[in-house]
């Protein structure tokens, strides 16, 4: 009776109950009430009711210490057979950042918590992986199958989803989008006497609901991506065979549909993925590894790191580096040189 009493106290009336759990319900509503992502918020909801639930379901946030919480990622890190969860590293440092958030607010909004236990939590260290990109040869045969199937659209004018899920990729692979952010794009966000596409949002995607628009991207950064004057002829052209077979189609219009409705980017991702079967190309390139394709190739042929984070939409320049620091040119090339010179200095001077 004292447990079930204690479990319902309340902290002058601001807090129903001081169980984590119950806590993290509360805050979770706050992160959606002021803006956060449908999916941020779905994985929130993943991380408290499969993880924390099952570890530290009837715990007192007061109480845990940043021992409990290290023991719990811990755990979290081992495998199966040794009775853990087996999740990633980055999952783990991902649900780490989402407790060290919700008990800073703990702490400041009201002071449910004296302090933050998750600053002195032995946190794992985050797993770097390098972008896939595509080689030369992966890409001369994606391009060239992408260019003609939709040739092969506008030659028999004809429009299907296919060929809007090919134009998707194609436009990827040459301007660096997300997969959500082209299926975003309207069709006034086509700029053709200035030659840029302007990036606003997201489409997401949600159980039970059909996908629909959020007016910010993940990088929370609107922007303005250049095309050329040949990437220009072919999205015109596609322009031109997507409204001889859409009604009511106007500016807001999406650019990648079959039916006038948003285009899920699963779909347009697994399509791409059918696509790189029939290649038989390696199976680690995904409609991603266009975007990173694109923004490794720009580094490394001479666009400065701040106009590639700027086309990318990366919330700073330090994630652009962090993702393709490995292709910055020039840095191997100048440390076998500096060798070269040290090592003749020290022969001639025998």
């Amino acid at each position: 009776m004292a447990e079930l009493w204690a479990a319902h106290l309340t902290i002058d009336g601001k807090v129903k109950s001081t169980k984590l759990v119950s806590l993290l319900a509360e805050y979770i509503d706050i992160k959606k009430n002021n803006g956060a992502s449908p999916n941020t918020i779905r994985q929130y909801k993943t991380f408290t009711k499969i993880h924390i639930s099952n570890y530290l379901g009837a715990a007192d946030a007061r109480e845990l210490t940043s021992s409990d919480f290290t023991s719990f990622e811990q755990q979290l890190l081992k495998d199966t057979k040794s009775g853990g969860e087996d999740l990633s590293r980055n999952t783990v440092m991902c649900l780490h950042q989402f407790l060290r958030g919700a008990y800073n607010y703990f702490v400041s909004a009201g002071g449910i918590c004296e302090t933050n236990p998750l600053f002195n939590t032995a946190k794992p260290s985050r797993e770097i992986h390098e972008a896939t990109t595509l080689e030369e040869w992966s890409f001369t045969e994606i391009d060239h199958a992408l260019t003609t199937e939709l040739e092969k659209a506008f030659t028999s004018n004809t429009f299907t989803l296919k060929a809007a899920h090919t134009f998707a990729a194609w436009l990827t692979l040459r301007t660096g989008l997300r997969c959500g952010e082209v299926c975003a794009l309207r069709r006034k966000d086509v700029n053709r006497l200035q030659g840029y596409i302007h990036v606003g949002g997201t489409v997401i995607e949600e159980p039970r609901k059909e996908p629909y628009r959020r007016d910010v991207t993940k990088g929370k950064k609107c922007r303005n991506v250049a095309i050329t004057d040949s990437d220009l002829l072919m999205i015109n052209r596609y322009l031109k065979l997507q409204t001889a077979f859409l009604t009511d189609v106007s500016g807001v219009s999406p650019l990648i549909t079959a039916n006038g409705s948003y285009a899920r980017p699963t779909n347009v991702s697994r399509s791409f993925t059918h696509l790189r079967r029939s290649l038989i190309l390696p199976a680690n390139i995904t409609f991603h590894s266009l975007r990173h394709t694109h923004a490794s190739w720009c580094l490394a042929n001479g666009v400065d790191l701040k106009t590639l984070s700027e086309r990318l939409g990366h919330a700073d320049e330090a994630t652009t580096l962090r993702i393709y620091a490995h292709v910055l040119p020039g840095r191997d090339r100048a440390a076998a040189e500096t060798f070269e010179r040290v090592s003749r200095t020290l022969l001639d001077a025998r």
